[in-house]
């Protein structure tokens, strides 16, 4: 038997069935090549995130070598100005330095002294309503309970001199510590919701305040403007003297300085720092991501121990 030739109905169909499949693979094929691009482009970020990872802890061993090679008098005037560190490979980044005793601390600081900071930041009078009478008695909350009621001194006997031996302390004992401050802060970030606060509106709370201070008291030499201005009893002769010896680099020598700290015990101190807030911004270089930032919070230790101790590590 003789086959009969395909209609022409059937060729079209044919034809039009080959190119529906052609036109399938090319979309597969560009769908691959897509997902190709997107998995190598994808491959190339992570490097670029680990490098910057890399390259951001390097700047705070950086920073860490600064504050070493920084003389002892000098370490108390470390502000928060910029310095340019070369990390090796072509990447270069920008360091910062300050005195954690320039920021106010939510666990150790005068509750007032924290809401006035607060507003000086940008929250606003409304918003900061209170918070330091809530601090307050979180605190008292937070308190731990006295061991005991400790005994009743014996009065002393009819005609006994003051000064006496038998009213006296004993020689060599050492005073009563003052009562330590409880910890209820971890990290600022906890104020917004003990205030109530959308995360937008308090975002600038982090500018002048910390909880590593580690005595609550403010060294001026360090803190930003928004501290200075919430300090009670700080006159604007007052941050004029303080901006001047900053200049003069004097320290703790300085007698305006010394005045000052005398006027408002509890509220300043010049003590030597040994906490320190560092910055660590990645401006160039091969490999990383440019912007990328990292905060820590290191701690110089006693001699015949590590240099240093990390407290607080955040890459951004």
């Amino acid at each position: 038997m003789r086959s009969h030739p395909a209609s022409a109905a059937e060729r079209g169909i044919i034809l039009i069935a080959v190119l529906l499949a052609v036109a399938i693979m090319a979309v597969m094929v560009v769908a691959t090549a897509a997902l190709t691009r997107a998995g190598i482009g994808s491959e190339e970020l992570e490097q670029r995130r680990l490098a910057s990872h890399l390259a951001l802890r390097s700047g705070v061993e950086a920073a860490k070598a600064l504050i070493l090679a920084t003389p002892e008098d000098r370490r108390m005037y470390l502000d928060g100005d910029e310095t340019a560190v070369d990390l090796g490979g072509g990447v270069t980044a920008t360091v910062k330095l300050r005195d954690a005793a320039g920021f106010v601390d939510l666990n150790r600081s005068d509750p007032k002294l924290i809401e006035a900071v607060a507003r000086f930041s940008g929250l606003g009078r409304e918003a900061a309503e209170g918070l330091a009478d809530r601090i307050t008695q979180l605190r008292k909350d937070a308190a731990p309970e006295p061991a005991g009621t400790p005994p009743q001194k014996a009065p002393a006997p009819p005609g006994a001199a003051s000064g006496a031996s038998g009213a006296a302390a004993p020689a060599g004992t050492t005073p009563p510590k003052p009562p330590v401050a409880p910890i209820i802060f971890l990290a600022v970030d906890q104020l917004p919701g003990l205030l109530d606060l959308p995360q937008e509106e308090a975002g600038a709370l982090g500018a002048g305040l910390t909880v590593f201070n580690p005595t609550g008291e403010i060294n001026p030499l360090a803190a930003p403007e928004q501290v200075l201005q919430a300090i009670p009893g700080l006159s604007e002769r007052d941050i004029s003297d303080i901006a001047m010896a900053r200049k003069t680099a004097i320290g703790a020598n300085d007698n305006r300085l010394q005045q000052l700290t005398q006027r408002l015990p509890g509220m300043l101190t010049l003590r030597q720092p040994s906490v320190f807030v560092v910055d660590v911004k990645i401006d160039a270089g091969p490999g990383v991501l440019p912007g990328s930032s990292a905060q820590a919070v290191v701690r110089l230790l006693p001699q015949g121990q590590m240099p240093f101790g990390t407290l607080a590590l955040e890459e951004k």
